[in-house]
């Protein structure tokens, strides 16, 4: 099963969070089922959620790596994986910039 991408338009400001966010070696671990990971995603837009390092973490998701997830001991979805801590549950980008770092 694979996830549907969003069609949404990527802002300048998501563009950003997502080149930080990759620059800083983040992860964000779903499942294509998942509401809430669909919607993290359409918070960046279609282009910048190309940016962002996606780990599959359901087990019949396309490319799954439910192993990775497992590993790192991510206990539901969405968890971004920033800085070496997990950080449960959908967030804004207001709220990624912070974690990442980014001051734009």
């Amino acid at each position: 099963q694979t996830c549907a991408r969003p069609t949404s338009h990527s802002s300048p400001r998501a563009l950003e969070i997502a080149t930080r966010l990759q620059a800083r070696g983040a992860r964000f671990y779903g499942a294509y089922w998942c509401s809430h990971c669909f919607d993290q995603k359409s918070a960046f837009g279609s282009k910048a959620v190309e940016d962002i390092d996606y780990v599959e973490c359901a087990a019949d998701g396309v490319d799954s790596q439910r192993a990775k997830c497992d590993r790192r001991g991510v206990k539901g979805y969405p968890t971004w994986d920033i800085g070496g801590e997990l950080y449960p549950g959908e967030k804004s980008l207001d709220e990624l910039a912070e974690l990442s770092g980014f001051k734009g």
